[in-house]
């Protein structure tokens, strides 16, 4: 931990590892707003390609619901259908990240629920551990709600070793 003598702000040990990992262009970020269809989930990714040669260590994620619900966090090592766009670097000008950001609207929700979290509409909700996740090449993480004709928002802030 990090204390700034002559000042009130400490920095925690896992905050001063994100600082080292920004400075190093290894940290990214990226999100979607998905609107689903009738009848179908919606379902927002965090990818690592299989021949990505990285691991995605996924820092922290947030996601939002227009309804009262619940998001879910699952497990799901296939890529989604639809690619948004690869890790925003962090580092201003720092190359693109390996990680994708993908989304769906299936029938029926995929993977495996990992985590269920009661959300307020329009209320984030911001995952409270730091370092949630570790994702190997050919794995994704999901963020979804638990039920059909839902708007859902989703972020992820990740860091690629």
């Amino acid at each position: 931990m990090r204390i700034g003598y002559g000042t009130s702000v400490t920095v925690p040990v896992q905050q001063e590892r994100w600082f080292s990992e920004m400075r190093a262009a290894r940290a990214f970020i990226r999100g979607y707003a998905l609107i689903s269809g009738a009848g179908n989930y919606g379902e927002i990714q965090l990818f690592n390609p299989l021949g990505s040669g990285k691991q995605i260590l996924v820092y922290r994620s947030t996601g939002s619901v227009l309804t009262n619900t619940a998001l879910q966090y699952r497990l799901h090592n296939v890529a989604l259908a639809n690619l948004v766009g690869n890790g925003i670097n962090l580092l201003s000008g720092g190359a693109a990240g390996a990680g994708e950001i993908r989304y769906a609207t299936p029938l029926a929700l995929d993977g495996t629920q990992l985590q269920v979290v009661q959300v307020l509409n329009n209320d984030p909700y911001g995952q409270p551990a730091t370092w949630l996740f570790e994702l190997s090449p050919g794995q994704g993480l999901l963020i979804t709600s638990n039920v059909v004709n839902e708007t859902i928002c989703g972020n992820f802030y990740w860091n690629e070793v």
